[in-house]
């Protein structure tokens, strides 16, 4: 198959690296590529792209961008109103969001159940539409957005946020509370080169019993330092994520431990 990732700056993607390592793990000949497209000239590129890859992932800042193109959407991307796979079934390009099975999978490891719990979501950036609708599928108990500017939180994002009990709001109404079950960070404080820093102070993410940081790089964020309870960092969803979108594109599951030697290699 040839497969890619579709983006405006993709240079530091790690997405080539875990994909070739299924390839060689399954003995299979796919290839995938990146595949940079500037924005004034995405409308009248992406037409032609979508007609000759078998399957492609897409990142920011072309996930809603996409949409128009496709001919059906799963219930997932349809309910998050983003797609971040692309594939063909019956010869219809649907698309998909493997994001949000990326980060099921990831509160799967670290044994997170949520249902009437709280949660806490830092950011309101391009994958936290999806870890807002799995909390929400999850039912957790209370979703909290926290943004340094809650009042200039756009329109599309405050609407998909009310739908779901969604309570936007800023830094400052974070406190140390018992009730504080799940943290997750999705921005990108934290992220290389600015180590050592934390979007929340040590205090706040010791007082949650579960911490996910969708950083990867560093491998251990300042966040994930601080944690006291179970935690994961980016990787393992980007691996997930991927993993993932290599199941629709093949119409079959990867056995788990190959999964599990990915995820092993990519945090080495």
């Amino acid at each position: 198959m040839k497969l890619g990732l579709l983006g405006e700056v993709l240079g530091h993607s790690l997405s080539p690296v875990i994909h070739e390592k299924l390839f060689q793990k399954l003995g299979i000949s796919s290839t995938y590529e990146l595949i940079e497209i500037p924005k004034n000239t995405f409308q009248k590129d992406l037409p032609a792209l979508l007609s000759s890859y078998d399957g492609l992932n897409v990142t920011i800042p072309y996930k809603v961008d996409v949409i128009p193109f496709l001919d059906g959407l799963s219930q997932e991307a349809r309910t998050i109103g983003a797609v971040n796979t692309i594939g063909r079934k019956e010869g219809k390009l649907w698309g998909f969001n493997t994001d949000y099975t990326g980060f099921a999978r990831t509160l799967s490891r670290i044994d997170c159940d949520v249902k009437g719990k709280k949660a806490v979501v830092l950011g309101h950036g391009g994958a936290s539409r999806a870890i807002i609708q799995c909390l929400f599928d999850e039912k957790a108990g209370e979703i909290h957005v926290i943004s340094r500017h809650p009042e200039k939180v756009d329109r599309d994002f405050l609407s998909f946020a009310r739908q779901r009990g969604v309570i936007i709001e800023g830094y400052d109404s974070l406190e140390v509370e018992q009730d504080n079950y799940l943290l997750v960070n999705a921005t990108p404080v934290g992220m290389y080169p600015k180590t050592g820093v934390s979007p929340v102070s040590s205090d706040l993410t010791a007082s949650f019993a579960k911490v996910v940081d969708i950083i990867y790089n560093p491998a251990e964020t300042k966040l994930l330092q601080d944690a006291r309870g179970s935690a994961s960092n980016g990787m393992y969803m980007l691996v997930m994520q991927a993993m993932a979108a290599e199941e629709i594109w093949m119409e079959r599951e990867i056995p788990p431990e190959i999964t599990a030697e990915i995820v092993e290699e990519m945090i080495q």
